[in-house]
């Protein structure tokens, strides 16, 4: 056990120093590229290019004007080695406080666009009361008695109306 800590204990600044600047390279690379050239000569029209068909693990990089000595020159696409988790920005000029700047291609973190449903609000129906007319009660209602009615037959509140009036009876439990 000793020989296998000593031979890696060994390794450990190799490694941590490989690992920082992996680190870093990474970081590096991800930044988008500073302006390189700056004229006040707009750039000619972009050029039809035949792109060639896709080809698994690379990307087009399409083909721009650039900037050499007094003129610019055209440069054609070519293809980019595909980085997972990276996109590729093509190389573009644009017109900055009256001045042509040239953008040379990058790679950039790829961050997903996360769209959030909006939310759904369902609005409910104001509720509604509806008003019952008054029923024709016996007049001075006394809860220790019942109201009978013999046409048409049947006890109040069942029976809302009594044209004969009503019978005011002893209520009997039922055994």
């Amino acid at each position: 056990m000793k020989r296998v800590r000593q031979r890696f204990s060994g390794l450990f600044p190799y490694v941590s120093v490989a690992l920082c600047a992996f680190a870093l390279a990474c970081n590096v690379q991800a930044q988008p590229p500073n302006v390189e050239i700056r004229v006040g000569v707009r750039p000619p029209p972009m050029r039809v290019e035949h792109v060639p068909g896709s080809r698994n693990g690379y990307l087009w990089s399409h083909g721009y004007w650039g900037w050499r000595g007094s003129a610019h020159v055209w440069i054609d696409g070519h293809w980019e080695a595909e980085r997972p988790g990276y996109r590729f920005i093509d190389a573009r000029w644009l017109l900055v406080d009256g001045v042509w700047a040239f953008y040379p291609g990058y790679w950039e973190p790829y961050a997903p666009v996360i769209v959030q449903p909006a939310p759904v609000i369902v609005q409910q129906a104001p509720t509604t009361y509806i008003e019952r007319p008054q029923s024709a009660a016996p007049p001075e209602l006394d809860p220790a008695y019942w109201y009978y009615c013999q046409n048409p037959g049947g006890y109040y509140p069942y029976v809302q109306q009594c044209p004969g009036g009503w019978q005011q009876v002893t209520p009997t439990p039922q055994r």
